[in-house]
């Protein structure tokens, strides 16, 4: 079949990112579909496997080589004798959760807690490579106005959606999104979508998110004084007058869970989408129980959540473009590290493979 080129992390420890060859993948079942890979995105995940942190190497575990990526899209070359939904020439993008379909949790349809789940690019090779072989039931098509080195920007952007499937809003109710990241604009994205009033918050080196934060729609404000009362200004400017109605802490920043709390009216709701470095201290009687306030874990995307996607897609596959704000060479693809640890990277894209 020959050889093909991969990133990936080579041992454990600190780095060992290299650029390694590794044989062309064949179709192994009829349900499989082979595609070449036109992107890969890279995020917080991929710099703590770079890092590799004791709660990554306990989580994944993984034989090395291991080809990281997990955000992928590419073009379909061949499909397995049962494969219908695909043909060549399809541009489609993965759902990385490789569940098994039969435990309590999956027929619930929750496949992203799954008792016996694996990870493209995490515990098993992922996409940052040339080619890719994956089920059939875990490939999507994707809407003809997305470019080939954007369609990664459909796994993130499934996490928003989500995120939004957990703690769903209405129009013209006030929403704060703590955290501008991909996946803190990508929630905006999908309220803006939903008609909801949006307050995207940060901090001072934010700067060009919250510009990008304000082009899609939302109030962006910078965070500088203390309990939160920066953010309760601009609430009570969009008619908040008692808190927002609903927070979605995208940032995994201690602080802002706390004021995500803060900031809610009474019986509001927090969603919980960052995942923060150590255990946070909260008030739990004067805030969950004497206020009646809420707090749901939101993890990645339920299965049938990437549909939505493709349908939030079709007509605003512009706006997820703008979250895209490198692209690199599959040689250079440890770069991006760099580039995401430094706060100038929105979303760092790796194109393993030309249109």
């Amino acid at each position: 079949m020959g050889k093909i080129k991969a990133g990936a992390k080579v041992k454990e420890g600190l780095g060992n990112f290299e650029v390694i060859e590794i044989e062309k993948p064949r179709l192994r079942d009829v349900d499989d579909v082979l595609f070449r890979v036109t992107s890969v995105g890279m995020c917080g995940t991929d710099v703590s496997i770079y890092k590799w942190t004791d709660t990554i190497a306990r989580e994944y575990h993984p034989q090395f080589p291991l080809v990281i990526g997990h955000e992928m899209s590419g073009i379909v070359e061949e499909v397995g004798t049962n494969v219908t939904k695909f043909k060549p020439g399809d541009h489609i993008t993965v759902n990385e959760h490789i569940f098994c379909g039969k435990c309590d949790q999956c027929k619930a349809g929750r496949t992203c807690i799954c008792s016996d789940r694996d990870i493209l690019g995490c515990h098993i090779n992922g996409g940052m490579t040339e080619y890719m072989v994956v089920r059939q039931k875990n490939c999507f098509k994707l809407p003809d106005s997305v470019p080939h080195y954007a369609g990664s920007i459909a796994e993130p952007l499934s996490v928003a959606v989500h995120a939004v499937e957990r703690v769903p809003v209405e129009r013209d109710q006030i929403v704060v999104v703590y955290g501008v990241g991909t996946i803190g604009l990508g929630v905006c994205i999908v309220l803006l979508e939903a008609g909801a009033k949006v307050i995207a918050v940060g901090v001072e080196k934010d700067e060009k998110r919250l510009a990008i934060a304000k082009e899609l729609g939302a109030v962006p404000v910078v965070t500088r004084r203390p309990e939160s009362a920066d953010i309760l200004d601009v609430v009570r400017a969009l008619g908040g007058t008692s808190g927002a109605d609903v927070a979605f802490e995208c940032s995994g920043a201690s602080p802002a869970l706390v004021s995500a709390l803060e900031v809610i009216h009474p019986a509001g709701k927090v969603c919980e989408v960052g995942i923060p470095g150590k255990d946070i201290a909260l008030d739990v009687g004067g805030q969950l129980v004497f206020k009646e306030k809420t707090v749901v874990g939101s993890r990645a995307f339920y299965h049938s959540t990437w549909d939505k996607t493709m349908k939030l897609l079709e007509t605003n596959a512009d706006k997820a473009e703008k979250l895209i704000t490198h692209q690199l060479p599959l040689e250079k693809f440890a770069d991006a590290i760099d580039l995401i640890q430094s706060g100038e990277c929105i979303k760092a894209v790796v194109c393993p493979s030309k249109n």
